[in-house]
Formats: C-alpha cells, sequence, structure tokens
C-alpha cells in the first residue's frame, strides 16, 4: 500500500493560471479508459491529500482532480468561479464528489457554472435549497457558530498541540472498527500532522462561517 510521499510523486502537483492572474494548484489523473471524471472535494478541513487513498481507488476506474481551499480564494463563491475557470482550461466535464462543506461548495459550483457539471455526488452535508425547514437551519446555524467557537480557541492553542487534538478526536471513533481500518484511519491522522497549519485552519473555517 502507498503512502503520502508516494502519491505525491506518482500524481504530481500541476499549476493553472486563471483569466485574472490567480494561480490554482491541482493535482490531475487522466485515466486513458475513464467512464468519466470526478472532482474530489473535501470536507472543511480543505486539504484532499488526507484522503489520498480515495483518489487512488477512484483513479483504477476514472479521472481525478483534487486541489486545496487555496487562501487566494477568500469565499466560498470566488473558489467555486476558480474551479470552473480550471475545469475549462482542462476542456473537463465532471462529476463533483463533495463531503460535508465540499458538499456545499459542489453545488454552488453545479449552480453557477453547470455547463461543465455532468452531475452531484454528497455525502453528510446540508442543502442550500431556499425553502429549507427551520429545524434544519437552526441545526446549521449551530454547526456555524462552533466553527466561529473554534476559530477564537485556535488563537490560544498551539497549533501542534490542536493538530494532536484533531488525531485523537478522529482516533478514538475508531474502537469498534478492524485492525485495518483502524490502521488507515492512523495513516490519515499522520498526514493531517504533515499538512495541517494554523493560516490553512483559520482560512477554512472562514469558508465554512461565511
Amino acid at each position: 500500500m502507498s503512502n503520502l510521499a508516494s502519491f505525491c510523486a506518482r500524481y504530481s502537483q500541476q499549476t493553472m493560471q486563471l483569466p485574472g492572474g490567480a494561480e490554482f494548484s491541482y493535482r490531475y489523473y487522466r485515466n486513458p479508459v475513464a467512464r468519466a471524471t470526478v472532482v474530489l472535494l473535501p470536507g472543511g478541513i480543505g486539504l484532499p491529500d488526507l484522503f489520498y487513498l480515495y483518489f487512488e481507488r477512484f483513479a483504477e476506474h476514472y479521472s481525478v482532480i483534487t486541489f486545496d481551499y487555496q487562501e487566494q480564494f477568500t469565499t466560498n463563491a470566488e473558489l467555486a468561479r476558480a474551479i470552473a475557470s480550471l475545469l475549462d482550461g482542462l476542456d473537463e466535464h465532471v462529476w463533483l464528489v463533495g463531503q460535508s462543506l465540499g458538499g456545499v461548495i459542489a453545488q454552488i459550483v453545479a449552480k453557477f457554472h453547470p455547463e461543465r457539471i455532468e452531475g452531484l455526488v454528497l455525502s453528510n452535508t446540508c442543502s442550500l435549497a431556499r425553502d429549507m425547514g427551520q429545524e434544519a437551519r437552526d441545526e446549521l446555524m449551530s454547526m456555524v457558530e462552533n466553527q466561529r467557537t473554534w476559530k477564537r480557541r485556535l488563537q490560544l492553542i498551539p497549533m501542534p498541540v490542536f493538530r494532536r487534538l484533531m488525531a485523537w478526536a478522529v482516533m478514538r471513533k475508531t474502537r469498534d472498527l478492524s485492525a485495518e481500518e483502524r490502521r488507515l484511519m492512523q495513516n490519515l491522522c499522520d498526514a493531517l500532522q504533515q499538512l495541517l497549519n494554523k493560516q490553512h485552519q483559520r482560512h477554512m473555517w472562514d469558508c465554512s462561517i461565511a
């Protein structure tokens, strides 16, 4: 089984200059026998390399695109426009696979830039429909307030401690998993220790709160 370093070497990061001059970094595997192209949009941590095993599994049958939620795109709307420009530059029509915040971003891209979108696969996310029920709206606002609270706490918690807390929170939920499943989750936590920094985490909370 590969590790994060071998994944990054095999699927090297590329950069495209978008209209307006912004640079967009991404990973792109074009499978010559692909059934379709998928864009993997992770949740609120915004670091798709944490889930490199998903990329590799999808790449067995599909072309795959991933990217960080980069800090030069300060709102979800800006990120959605950048994603649409990236797809234009790659001349790709895609399925957006979005989890949590990634599902929200997928809906924004599909609504305002439908010409490049073939379909959505959404997981553990919320609807952006205007007729959202009050119970769902209250739950969403509670989640937003929780993100604000953690953003304030990060001003006081050293980043190495914060990363360890996140890894602990993940691993404590794996008690009922098999040894192999726990090993995979530990690999994810090890990758998190390498990739997550305070500036990026603050940016992701801003995206979640917006």
